[in-house]
């Protein structure tokens, strides 16, 4: 299993954070199963779908995948911050795994990033520096701001998060797109309704933060 390891402040610059065993194998299947879609003999969409991609933490199912890449999230992100945050403005905040917008930017960027490090050549490299890290320092300035500079704050936007999921406003608009669409409603609290709202176990259902 994968553990955190503190990095010594004076180590001069550092390398990018290696994947783990799990992830490995993860990008092997994908590079297999991209290999085989250009053949005679092409995977089952369903069989392709299921496949963990590790750059999206919530498509990683399996709880050892899943956590290595949750440490490998965390040295990228102490990567990020010491090796190119030069202002506390660029700064990603400690809490950024309760943030699912960072989570969600955080595994693309971080992927990317190792991609272009296993390039032939800079291109890669030097078209992440001129556009894929600016691009997102300037996401996180506008989205976190300095909300949790000090301690983790609830998102601005909570109460609205918490009306749009309440049992009344789901029902509301299953009402409207049953009247849009000719079909029968079913109830608020039907399961297996169309509408029901997706449910991910790391996920808090009012605040829509990883937990």
């Amino acid at each position: 299993m994968t553990s955190l390891r503190a990095v010594p402040e004076a180590s001069g610059v550092r390398e990018f954070p290696r994947i783990g065993d799990r992830m490995k194998l993860a990008y092997l299947e994908l590079w297999a199963a991209e290999c085989q879609s250009d053949s005679d003999r092409p995977l089952p969409v369903s069989q392709a779908d299921n496949m963990p991609r590790p750059w999206d933490p919530a498509n990683c199912h399996d709880p050892d995948l899943r956590r290595e890449v949750w440490h490998w999230l965390d040295q990228v992100v102490d990567w990020l911050n010491t090796e190119y945050a030069w202002d506390v403005a660029s700064l990603i905040p400690g809490c950024w795994y309760r943030h699912p917008h960072l989570v969600h930017d955080l595994g693309t960027l971080a992927d990317q990033r190792r991609r272009a490090g296993l390039a032939f050549t800079s291109t890669p490299l030097e078209e992440w520096h001129r556009y894929t890290l600016p691009m997102f320092i300037d996401r996180v300035r506008e989205r976190a701001k300095s909300y949790c500079e000090e301690t983790h704050k609830d998102p601005p936007g909570r109460a609205r998060i918490q009306r749009y999921n309440s049992l009344e406003a789901v029902a509301e608009r299953q009402a409207w797109y049953d009247n849009n669409t000719g079909a029968r409603s079913p109830a608020p609290d039907d399961d297996n309704s169309e509408f029901s709202m997706p449910h991910d176990p790391d996920i808090d259902p009012d605040t829509r933060e990883y937990s």
